[in-house]
């Protein structure tokens, strides 16, 4: 579970501790929403048609490390289906559940915006009540390997995604019966819940993983994010990620983030990968209808208990010691990855981008002509150079989001004919200044007189150097946008 940066501020603003200044937003023009892949469709034909996607998901099956610290363990989905005892609506209204009866097969006849719910105690601060005690997990710690390691053999929840031109998107969740809140000074630990889904994704085109996204609830993008392969650790050629204690967070290196450690038991799920497949294909884009043993991935509620909203903090911040348990893992997987990765290049930067045929109809019905791209620059705030010092390869700046108020956002703009199917191209003057960088990039549909009547939201962009490893700050890129633009992300 993660807290807001804005969420913590108030609580640390509220403790008496120093604050960071607020961010303000602003956008020119409100987003075309166009709803995408929520259409539903049975799956009638048998994994065999999907065989390529399936052998994927168990191909680059993840080895996650977990800290010796960890005291709440992963789990099948299975184990907590006992424990189950109730379900609570949103509006509050209950139903008794029988636990013993819920399966797999049953789980998806509960109704959507259901909590499923425990009677037992479930905020420790910091120590369970004994009767909850199996939210640790199966993990038996007498079990250790001699090396003092141990080793995790649960299942893993794996969903191929088929975004076109040859990409594979796989997608591995990974269910634990309780994640372990924070410790905020005087209000206790904070984000306490029942249940918790975390993942790991990758993606691969035509076969051959290119990256892979790591998602840490604190740390920064060193941490966190869209990394190239090459800058990932392997174990026979599958992603290694280090599991945060409690919030059970995954990144890409330990020691950074959370608490994070190589020194816990070791998760290999190769060949304890539960595999799906997420939709019927890129271009109707409608997700399946699972059954059986798998229609438990249709179910869209929460898989625990509701939060608390009774602290005298919750009007100011929004949280309490407990906090909603979250959704299942079958959610919206039509996205791009967190980040585009680009090359750094000297000179001025390159986009190549395409949109959806969504947005293509759009555009069509609103006689669009002329499409603006606006790369969005960023540099530290009272930087005494002017715009048209070079870029001094070796001052590197190290940007966190959480910084926003102390730095300078402003776009390099440009203009092109919008070319309907076809790739477009534009070459765009880089961000200048010493320690200027390259952040994101958005774009707009305009008409020929140059009113643009829809922008798109930005799409962040993480830099490198060619023949290098690791990310690298500069301030033009070469950049080749595989997703198609659909607009609303």
């Amino acid at each position: 579970m993660q807290l807001s940066s804005a969420a913590l501020w108030c609580l640390t603003l509220l403790a008496g501790s120093v604050s960071p200044s607020p961010i303000s937003l602003h956008a020119d023009q409100k987003p075309l929403i166009l709803k995408e892949g929520d259409s539903w469709h049975h799956y009638d034909d048998g994994p065999s048609n999907h065989s390529g996607i399936l052998e994927l998901l168990d191909q680059y099956a993840p080895i996650f490390k977990l800290s010796e610290l960890e005291s709440f363990f992963p789990s099948s989905v299975d184990y907590m289906f006992p424990h189950y005892n109730y379900t609570e609506s949103r509006a509050g209204d209950i139903q008794p559940l029988n636990g013993s009866l819920l399966s797999r097969s049953q789980l998806y006849k509960i109704p959507p915006d259901t909590f499923l719910s425990i009677r037992e105690s479930h905020n420790p601060q910091p120590f369970l009540e004994e009767e909850s005690e199996y939210l640790f997990g199966p993990y038996d710690r007498d079990n250790d390997a001699e090396d003092g390691r141990g080793k995790v053999e649960e299942e893993v929840y794996g969903f191929g995604v088929d975004q076109g031109n040859g990409i594979i998107d796989l997608w591995y969740w990974t269910f634990y019966p309780f994640n372990f809140g924070k410790p905020v000074g005087p209000f206790g630990i904070l984000g306490n819940h029942v249940a918790d889904w975390e993942h790991l994704r990758m993606r691969t085109i035509n076969g051959q993983p290119v990256s892979a996204d790591y998602t840490t609830h604190t740390g920064g993008r060193f941490s966190a994010g869209t990394f190239r392969w090459e800058d990932i650790e392997k174990i026979d050629r599958r992603p290694v990620a280090y599991v945060a204690a409690g919030s059970h967070g995954v990144g890409k290196l330990f020691k950074l983030v959370d608490i994070t450690d190589d020194e816990g038991p070791i998760w290999d799920t190769k060949d304890h990968v539960v595999p799906a497949v997420y939709w019927d294909g890129p271009e109707s884009r409608r997700r399946i209808w699972h059954r059986g043993d798998s229609s438990w991935l249709n179910y869209r509620g929460n898989w625990g208990n509701k939060g608390q909203d009774d602290c005298w903090w919750h009007r100011v911040v929004g949280y309490c010691q407990v906090v909603d348990a979250p959704w299942g893992p079958n959610r919206y997987f039509g996205i791009p990855p967190d980040c585009i990765l680009a090359p750094l290049v000297a000179g001025r930067s390159t986009y190549d981008f395409k949109f959806s045929s969504s947005v293509l109809d759009w555009a069509k019905e609103h006689n669009i002509a002329l499409v603006k791209i606006e790369q969005v620059c960023t540099r530290p705030k009272n930087n005494d150079d002017d715009d048209d010092d070079d870029d001094d390869p070796d001052d590197v700046y190290v940007y966190n989001d959480e910084e926003e108020g102390e730095i300078e956002i402003w776009n390099v703009q440009g203009l092109t004919e919008f070319k309907g199917t076809e790739r477009h191209t534009v070459n765009l003057a880089p961000c200048k200044g010493r320690q200027s960088a390259v952040r994101a990039y958005k774009l707009s549909l305009c008409l020929i007189n140059g009113k643009c009547l829809s922008s798109s939201r930005e799409r962040r962009i993480c830099t490198y150097e060619q023949g290098k490893k690791g990310k690298k700050f500069g301030g033009a890129v070469n950049l080749l946008d595989v997703d198609d633009w659909r607009w609303n992300y």
